[in-house]
């Protein structure tokens, strides 16, 4: 009897041995395979160069079709009307506009016409004068930034009002208008950076591109792309903005947000310059955009500014 037993138990551990083996097998391999899938995308997997290099050669042929022209604003020693800081040449007919807590500080002035016949933006009018101010006070506002549109002809140099900081009253520089190509970043296109199958030194050529033409130059422009510091799709944050939202980049953008983004385009870019005592956080950069239609139509009473430093 008891080595009937044995035997049954010798039996009942073989079948549970061929039984849960499988089992054990087969549950860690899912677990294998559903933890390398997690790990997979959340640190996607680099190619070598010269594999499947079609994504790279396509995604950058996509961000040279979207290039736009832009005007780079160079020191000249030329006494025309567009400039950076010093005082402006309002008009009379225009008041000094307020800030918050204090009048605003000049940051520049432009000549449409002037800068038009460097090479026409269709989306600027072709007459007037932008007058750009600045309040501290609103730095996260779409208002950070106003500016001030006007036909009339320029008035004599005005000095800034007594609220204002001396530290914001910035030099004076002359500009010049040389116009040049901009590319947009990969924010522009959408594209998560993580689902390109491109080499690391691809990304880094891609992520690259806009910086390229400018080089070392102060990049204080007009029109194009924006020269981003941080990686943050300003399309939707201008959008988010001027409907007075939170803008969450990990969260689902609804469609007509998405479709209403596209008509942002960048008014102003104003780098850091020690020479004129600009300087936005560490070493940063304002960036004011308008909607096309609206600067079209020469309303400038809508723009939405975003600030970025390192």
């Amino acid at each position: 009897m008891d080595s009937l037993l044995t035997d049954l138990k010798s039996l009942g551990l073989i079948v549970l041995i061929l039984v849960g083996l499988p089992i054990v097998v087969i549950g860690g391999i899912s677990l294998c395979v559903i933890v390398g899938d997690a790990v997979a995308k959340r640190f996607p997997r680099r190619r070598r160069a010269g594999q499947n290099a079609g994504e790279f050669r396509v995604v950058r042929s996509r961000l040279n079709r979207l290039a736009r022209p832009t005007w780079l604003l160079t020191p000249t020693q030329a006494r025309g009307f567009s400039k950076l800081g010093g005082d402006p040449d309002l008009p009379l007919a225009i008041d000094w506009p307020d800030g918050a807590k204090s009048p605003r500080a000049f940051l520049a002035q432009i000549d449409l016409a002037e800068a038009q016949a460097r090479g026409a933006l269709d989306w600027l009018p072709a007459e007037g004068r932008l007058y750009f101010f600045w309040d501290d006070w609103r730095a996260g506002f779409a208002d950070e930034v106003r500016v001030v549109h006007s036909l009339d002809a320029a008035g004599e140099p005005r000095s800034p009002p007594p609220g204002l900081a001396v530290k914001q009253r910035f030099g004076e520089r002359r500009a010049a208008f040389l116009s040049m190509t901009s590319i947009p970043s990969l924010d522009w296109l959408g594209v998560d950076y993580g689902d390109l199958d491109v080499s690391e030194d691809e990304l880094d050529q891609l992520a690259e591109m806009p910086h390229e033409p400018f080089g070392d130059e102060l990049q204080h422009r007009i029109g194009g792309y924006p020269c981003e510091i941080q990686g943050v799709c300003m399309p939707l944050e201008c959008e988010h903005l001027a409907r007075g939202l939170k803008y969450d980049y990990e969260a689902e953008i609804p469609p007509a947000i998405a479709r209403a983004s596209k008509s942002w385009r960048l008014l102003l870019q104003i780098d850091t310059d020690p020479a004129l005592k600009m300087q936005w956080g560490d070493g940063g950069r304002l960036y004011v955009f308008v909607r096309a239609q609206h600067a079209r139509a020469g309303d400038f009473s809508k723009t939405v500014t975003i600030s970025q430093c390192y």
